[in-house]
């Protein structure tokens, strides 16, 4: 059964997330920041409303002639083979990174569940591999594991307050709860 835009927007609604719709162009926008910038997340109905396409655009621009072309692109192939949702990509005609996610509809349902799950993953990615393409256009080399994703910046944020005596006990308790659930498996 093909989703309609106006389904879409209802089960989107169920979510709890706040968002713009232009009707004109087909069109749902969410705007989020994170610990690394501000991201706009573009939600499309394609291929007749079988199938939705989510992508967060303008991650990085990466020239043709970049120095440390062939570093970043072997880095985004390793993180796309590390995560279950989203794929970092390159648009060679204009040099564009960006994050994107198809979503096969097909004759099944979408829930808001789902649809959350593929909105929290490509958010989460996005804000982790900013600062990684970062360093990465910068000098060539990725950052330090322990200056790399969530789970490594919770150990380092972690070790240091402690070394320092800057992490009351509840703060402590806190982050190991967070990095408690990010050691579930879950991957995004």
């Amino acid at each position: 059964m093909a989703l309609s835009l106006d389904e879409l927007k209802t089960i989107l609604e169920e979510t709890g997330l706040k968002f713009l719709c232009d009707p004109e162009k087909e069109v749902i926008m969410l705007g989020f920041s994170g610990c690394n910038g501000v991201y706009n997340l573009l939600l499309r109905l394609v291929e007749n409303g079988e199938g939705l396409l989510l992508r967060i655009p303008g991650l990085a621009m990466l020239r043709g002639d970049h120095p440390f072309k062939a570093r970043v692109l072997e880095t985004l192939l390793t993180e796309n083979h590390r995560v279950k949702i989203g794929r970092f990509c390159y648009d060679p005609s204009d040099g564009e990174v960006y994050l994107d996610w198809f979503l096969p509809l097909e004759d099944g349902t979408l829930t808001p569940q789902q649809l959350k799950r593929c909105i929290t993953a490509l958010s989460y990615l996005s804000d982790e591999m900013t600062p990684r393409l970062r360093h990465l256009l910068e000098t060539g080399e990725d950052l330090p594991p322990e200056e790399s994703g969530i789970k490594e910046m919770l150990h380092h944020l972690l070790r240091e307050g402690l070394r320092r005596g800057l992490i009351s006990e509840e703060d402590e308790i806190r982050i190991r709860r967070l990095l408690s659930e990010q050691n579930d498996g879950t991957t995004y």
